[in-house]
């Protein structure tokens, strides 16, 4: 077995899928893999504001990124972005499910529409992503390096927080739940 950590922790060569990868954490996330040698496919809701980050990161790192807009909260978005992927790429080694909403308000006018927002992008997003591109995830995985699905979830899906409001915990829960 090779020991070097060069070669034990490299993400050079990698494909790397990144939803809700055009700011915050996910545009973070996109950043550390993009410098050090991944191919890196972002993807958010809005395209204006992926393409913008894919310019700002290609400038700043070199490599290869680009996006692919959709929206994970529904599930054409969920397919849309799976078939383009497929159609571009012939393995995913490492897909990152960042996307996520939340919503306030108080517990008597919390909307329906609200709740489902949550958890159609948090939770129905995440899994059934998962499951469109396992076919490419597959094609990347060996015995010795398995391909990756990390999921983002948060403190408050282990904890309530008067922050957080009621859906966005229990669909960081969900997450967690799912992951274990």
């Amino acid at each position: 077995m090779d020991m070097d950590f060069s070669n034990l922790f490299s993400v050079a060569g990698k494909t790397v899928v990144v939803t809700g990868g055009s700011r915050g954490i996910g545009e973070m996330i996109s950043a550390g893999f993009l410098a050090n040698g991944a191919k890196v496919i972002i993807s958010s809701r809005k395209a204006d504001a992926c393409e913008e980050t894919v310019e700002r990161l290609k400038s700043q790192y070199g490599g290869e990124i680009y996006a692919i807009p959709s929206d994970v909260g529904q599930m054409v978005g969920i397919e849309h972005l799976a078939k383009e992927i497929a159609e571009r790429e012939d393995k995913i080694d490492v897909l990152i499910n960042n996307a996520g909403v939340a919503w306030g308000a108080k517990l008597e006018d919390f909307p329906e529409h609200g709740w489902d927002k949550v958890m159609d992008v948090n939770v129905k997003g995440l899994f059934f992503l998962t499951q469109k591109l396992m076919p490419l995830l597959r094609k990347a995985a060996s015995a010795d390096n398995p391909a990756r699905v990390i999921n983002i979830a948060s403190i408050d899906g282990m904890h309530t927080s008067p922050m957080s409001g009621f859906a966005y915990g229990t669909s960081k829960a969900a997450v967690i739940h799912l992951t274990r």
